[in-house]
C-alpha cells in the first residue's frame, strides 16, 4: 500500500506527467511523419521544437509565477487573490506575446540559417515557424490557464484538454502532411498547421470551461500591486528558463558542427528521451505546487517532505525508463525514422544519456520545489551557472581541439550529475523556506 504523501504527489504528478507527456507527443507526432520525408526536414523540425522551447522559456514569467501565486493563496484560503494574479497575469501574458509572435514572424531563416548550418534547413525550419508563430499568444495565455489549474492541485484539466488536442494534431499530421482525404501534400508547412490548429483548440476549450463551467473565476480588474509580485517571482524563473534554452541552443550548434546526421540523430534522440524527462517535469509541477501550498498553509516542514519524496519518487521511474533507453535504443529511435546513419547516432546518444536519468529527475523536482517556494532566483543562479561552467565551455574545448561527440556526450553526463548533488544539497539547507512572495 502506497502512505498518503505517496498517493497525493502521485494523484497530482500523474495527471500532470501524462499531460507533459501530451505536449512532448504533440511534437514526436510531428517528428514521426515528418521523419519520413528527410533528414533535412527531421534536423528542421527538430530545431524548430529548440526554439519553441525557447520561447516557453519566456512564458515561464507567467506559468511560474502564476502557479507559485495561486498555491500560496490556495493552502492559505485566500481565493479572491487568486482571481486577481489569473486576470493580471492573461493580460500581461497577451501584451507580452505580441511583440515576440512577430519577431519570430520575421526572424525566424536568421535562427535556422545560424543554428542548422545550411540554407535547406534555414528554408524549411523558417517555413514552419512562421505558421506556428500565429499561435504563440494563444500559447502564453494557456500557460497561464494551465498554471492555474495546476495550483490549485488540479491537473487532470490541463490531461483532458490535453488529450484533445493530441487527438486532432494526429489526424490533421496524417491528412495535411500527406495529402489524405482530398487535401493538398503540404509536407512540413502541413505539420506546423496541425500544429497551430491544435494549440488554438486547446485554449478555446479552456475558456468554453471558464466560460461555462466555472473552474474558476475572473477579476473584473487588473491589480498593479499583484502584477509586481507575478513578476518578482516570474522573472528570474522567467530569466533562467531563457539562459537555458539559449545555452541548450549553444550546445546544438556545437552538435551542428558534427554534421547533418548526427544533427538530426541528437534531435530524434532528445524527442524519446523527453519520454522520460516529461514525466520528471509532471513530478515538479507536483513539487512546485505541494511545497507552494503547504508553505501557504504555514507548513514548511511539510514542503520540505513533499520536496525530497516526490523527487525521489520522480529519480526511480526516470531511472527505469532510461534503463529501457539503454537496452533498446534502435526500437525507440526506428520510430521516428527508417535512415540508418541518423538511426546509428540517435542509438549512441540514448545509450549514453541513459544512465543520468536518476540525477536528472532530482534536478527537475527540486528545482520545481524551489520555484514553488518563490526561490526562483537560488534555481537561477544553480542551473544556469552549471550548465555554463561544466557542460558548455568543456563542450568548446573538446570540439575545437578533439572534435570527438562522444567526449561531448560525456561531459553532459557529468554536468548532470554535478547539478543534480548541488541542488539536492542546497534544498536539505532549507534557507529557501524563508523567502517571501
Amino acid at each position: 500500500m502506497l502512505n498518503s504523501d505517496i498517493r497525493k504527489i502521485l494523484s497530482i504528478a500523474a495527471p500532470a506527467a501524462l499531460n507533459q507527456l501530451l505536449d512532448m507527443l504533440q511534437v514526436l507526432i510531428d517528428m514521426i511523419f515528418v521523419g519520413r520525408i528527410s533528414p533535412t526536414a527531421v534536423a528542421s523540425v527538430g530545431l524548430s521544437m529548440n526554439l519553441i522551447g525557447t520561447l516557453y522559456s519566456i512564458i515561464g514569467v507567467f506559468s511560474v509565477g502564476v502557479n507559485a501565486l495561486v498555491a500560496r493563496f490556495f493552502g492559505a484560503k485566500e481565493l479572491e487573490n487568486i482571481s486577481k494574479v489569473v486576470t493580471t497575469a492573461i493580460l500581461f501574458s497577451f501584451l507580452v506575446s505580441i511583440p515576440i509572435t512577430l519577431i519570430v514572424f520575421f526572424f525566424s531563416y536568421d535562427f535556422f540559417e545560424l543554428f542548422g548550418g545550411n540554407k535547406d534547413i534555414a528554408e524549411v525550419g523558417s517555413s514552419y515557424m512562421k505558421i506556428v508563430s500565429v499561435s504563440i499568444p494563444f500559447l502564453f495565455i494557456g500557460a497561464v490557464l494551465i498554471s492555474t489549474s495546476n495550483g490549485f492541485g488540479d491537473t487532470k484539466t490541463p490531461l483532458f484538454i490535453g488529450i484533445m488536442g493530441n487527438i486532432l494534431n494526429t489526424f490533421l499530421d496524417y491528412v495535411l502532411i500527406f495529402g489524405k482525404f482530398g487535401f493538398p501534400e503540404l509536407g512540413v508547412k502541413g505539420a506546423a498547421i496541425a500544429t497551430t490548429t491544435a494549440y488554438i483548440f486547446e485554449i478555446v476549450i479552456y475558456i468554453f470551461l471558464i466560460v461555462f463551467k466555472k473552474i474558476f473565476t475572473l477579476s473584473k480588474k487588473i491589480d498593479i500591486n499583484m502584477a509586481k509580485r507575478l513578476f518578482r517571482i516570474g522573472i528570474p524563473a522567467g530569466f533562467e528558463r531563457f539562459i537555458i534554452h539559449g545555452s541548450f541552443m549553444v550546445f546544438i550548434w556545437i552538435i551542428s558542427m558534427y554534421g547533418t546526421y548526427i544533427l538530426a540523430g541528437y534531435q530524434i534522440g532528445l524527442r524519446v528521451e523527453g519520454l522520460a524527462f516529461m514525466s520528471g517535469f509532471g513530478f515538479s509541477i507536483a513539487a512546485m505546487t505541494l511545497v507552494g501550498q503547504s508553505l501557504g498553509a504555514g507548513k514548511p516542514d511539510e514542503a520540505y517532505k513533499y520536496g525530497i519524496k516526490t523527487s525521489l519518487v520522480a529519480g526511480f521511474l526516470m531511472q527505469f525508463i532510461g534503463v529501457l533507453m539503454f537496452l533498446y535504443p534502435e526500437f525507440f529511435v526506428s520510430i521516428f525514422t527508417n535512415d540508418k546513419k541518423t538511426i546509428k547516432e540517435a542509438s549512441i546518444y540514448l545509450q549514453v544519456v541513459a544512465i543520468s536519468q536518476f540525477p536528472l529527475a532530482v534536478d527537475f523536482v527540486l528545482s520545481g520545489a524551489l520555484r514553488g517556494a518563490g526561490a526562483t532566483k537560488l534555481s537561477l543562479i544553480i542551473n544556469t551557472g552549471s550548465l555554463w561552467i561544466f557542460r558548455l565551455i568543456p563542450s568548446l574545448i573538446v570540439t575545437f581541439y578533439f572534435k570527438n561527440i562522444l567526449l561531448v556526450y560525456f561531459i553532459m553526463i557529468v554536468e548532470t550529475y554535478l547539478k543534480g548533488l548541488l541542488i539536492w544539497y542546497i534544498f536539505k539547507k532549507g534557507k529557501w523556506k524563508e523567502v517571501r512572495v
